[in-house]
């Protein structure tokens, strides 16, 4: 068990590195000891402006004494190669979501994962929500009996889709999967992995001038950025909707990359079972629980619970609840050297199996049957 922490970012492009270097800065024992990019000036600026040693080489940094952490943030054809090296050298790993471009390189990263000793998750912080964290107890104290439908609703904002992150070449798509995947995390950190998908997706042609607020047109960009910009015309789709199969329950998933709101704040999961109900949302989190029969802690009748959230532009990308459990999460299993990485390895092999799913069945007109034998 390590005494001290040395921490590396490895790909510096999602914006999400700025809330986890923020935590990991405030951290008892931690060390920020560099970072690499490919994209020279976001290096310079990290180093000049936000204090991180900028290197010229994932391997040069890696190589660092007492580095025995990595932060992954790249792009997500490229995070494969960077997990190959954190794996050679036995050092820790956080990954940002979805963790890599398509099933096979998921699947690749995930078999070079299980051949090292070392603890892995993948950045989906939004399972950090205390509202998550209330729905999965309810689920396992079976509050709601048998659940026969859910709902899942995301969304990127109005200019959330052209950001560049939604645009990568190599991708297996656009919002769906890059935005997506957080909620389709959800479903699987919930509900577990479905049998069958069936997919639809929508590519709008160019159309109407909309108004975007807090676009971010690189990673470096601030966030009180408003601009003008076509609906649709996008390189990968606008929109999706998927069916999931369970045999035992159907779950719908829908995603626009054209949401008035701002990031999170109407993501909507809906559970329906035959002793109760749940509405929830993830940032700000909250819920409304209805039970039809007395269960041990709760009357018959409707339940509201909330807590203070963060919202406007900024939210998912400041220091929330959910960056804090993660980034805390992570440091006490690097602390441990914990190293049981099955759960997060079959949740992240299997949300990227999912959206392969989608976009197959959308491809072939019919529902798609999972190939799970590796999760």
């Amino acid at each position: 068990m390590p005494d001290r922490i040395g921490v590396a970012f490895v790909g510096c492009t999602h914006p999400h590195i700025f809330p986890r270097l923020e935590l990991l800065r405030g951290a008892s024992g931690v060390e920020i000891v560099g970072c690499y990019d490919p994209d020279e000036n976001l290096s310079r600026v990290l180093e000049k402006e936000h204090g991180v040693k900028a290197y010229a080489s994932p391997q040069e940094v890696l190589d660092r004494p007492g580095v025995n952490f990595v932060v992954i943030e790249g792009w997500d054809p490229d995070n494969h190669m960077y997990v190959r090296e954190a794996v050679k050298r036995r050092q820790a790993m956080l990954l940002e979501k979805p963790g890599a471009g398509t099933l096979d390189q998921m699947r690749k990263l995930t078999s070079d994962v299980r051949s090292a000793d070392v603890p892995f998750q993948v950045g989906y912080m939004l399972r950090h929500s205390s509202a998550t964290a209330a729905a999965k107890r309810i689920i396992q104290e079976d509050i709601l009996g048998p659940i026969t439908l859910a709902r899942f609703h995301a969304a990127a904002p109005v200019g959330g889709a052209r950001e560049p992150w939604q645009s990568v070449p190599g991708d297996m798509g656009g919002c769906v999967f890059t935005d997506g995947c957080h909620m389709i995390d959800q479903v699987v950190h919930l509900l577990g992995a479905p049998k069958r998908v069936k997919g639809m997706t929508l590519t709008l042609p160019t159309g109407p001038t909309v108004t975007a607020h807090g676009f971010k047109k690189e990673t470096l960009s601030s966030l009180d950025v408003t601009v003008e910009m076509p609906l649709g015309g996008l390189m990968y789709e606008d929109a999706g909707a998927a069916i999931l199969d369970y045999g035992d329950k159907l779950v719908t998933f829908d995603l626009t990359g054209w949401e008035a709101h701002p990031w999170t704040e109407a993501w909507r999961i809906e559970l329906y079972g035959v002793d109760g109900t749940l509405h929830l949302g993830l940032q700000p989190p909250w819920y409304r629980l209805y039970i039809r029969n007395p269960k041990p802690g709760y009357a018959p009748g409707w339940h509201s619970w909330e807590a203070e959230g963060v919202t406007g532009v900024v939210n998912s990308l400041v220091v929330d609840e959910n960056y804090r459990g993660e980034m805390e999460h992570m440091l006490r299993r690097v602390r441990m050297w914990d190293t049981d990485n099955e759960p997060w390895l079959f949740e992240a092999e299997a949300v990227i199996a999912v959206l392969d799913g989608i976009f197959r069945s959308e491809k072939q007109g019919d529902a798609v049957t999972l190939d799970l034998r590796h999760v």
